[in-house]
C-alpha cells in the first residue's frame, strides 16, 4: 500500500486565468482541464495560504476535489496571484480598525465602525457563536448577513474602544 501524499505543484498542475473570473487548473500528467475551479483553505485562521484544497463542479453537479496545494508559495507569480484571487472572494472580510460606538437592542448590537474598506454599520446577534476567537487575542464577529468583521488584536484597540467592546462581547 502506498500512503504517500503527493500534493499539487507546479510540476504537475497549470494555472490558468479561466471566463468570468475564474480559474483552470491542467494536469501536466493527464492533461486532464478543470474549469471554474474554486479554492478553500483547510486552515484559513492560522495557515490561509497553506494548504489550499482545489475543487471543481462535475457535469452532473457533483463537487469534487482535485487535490491540496501544500504552499502557494512555491508557484509563479502569476499563478499565485490567480490561486491568491480565488482564496480571496471565499474569504472576504472586514478588518475592523476603529470601533466608534456598539448599541443593545432587543438581542442584536448594532455596531458602528470603521474597516479597512471604509465606515461600516452592521448588526449581530447577540450570541457566543456570531463573536469567535481569532487566535488568541482576535475576534471574528459574523453580523446578520454571515459577513465576517475581524479584529485581529483586541489589545491593539483604544482603552475606550476595547472598554466598550468587552462591555457586550466578553467571552
Amino acid at each position: 500500500m502506498n500512503d504517500k501524499i503527493e500534493y499539487l505543484t507546479p510540476e504537475n498542475i497549470k494555472i490558468i486565468e479561466g471566463r468570468f473570473d475564474t480559474i483552470d487548473i491542467l494536469s501536466l500528467k493527464t492533461g486532464s482541464i478543470y474549469k471554474g475551479v474554486f479554492a478553500v483553505s483547510c486552515f484559513p485562521i492560522k495557515a490561509p495560504y497553506k494548504f489550499i484544497s482545489l475543487f471543481y463542479q462535475k457535469e452532473n453537479g457533483e463537487i469534487e476535489e482535485i487535490g491540496i496545494i501544500k504552499d502557494v508559495s512555491v508557484f509563479s507569480e502569476e499563478e499565485k496571484k490567480l490561486i491568491l484571487s480565488t482564496l480571496n472572494k471565499h474569504y472576504f472580510s472586514y478588518e475592523i480598525t476603529k470601533i466608534i460606538d456598539i448599541k443593545w437592542k432587543f438581542g442584536f448590537l448594532f455596531f458602528d465602525v470603521e474597516t479597512d474598506k471604509g465606515k461600516k454599520q452592521f448588526y449581530l446577534r447577540w450570541e457566543r457563536s456570531k463573536a469567535v476567537d481569532l487566535g488568541e487575542k482576535g475576534k471574528i464577529l459574523i453580523d446578520i448577513f454571515e459577513d465576517r468583521y475581524v479584529i485581529t488584536d483586541i489589545d491593539k484597540l483604544s482603552p475606550m474602544e476595547k472598554t466598550l467592546f468587552t462591555r457586550f462581547i466578553y467571552w
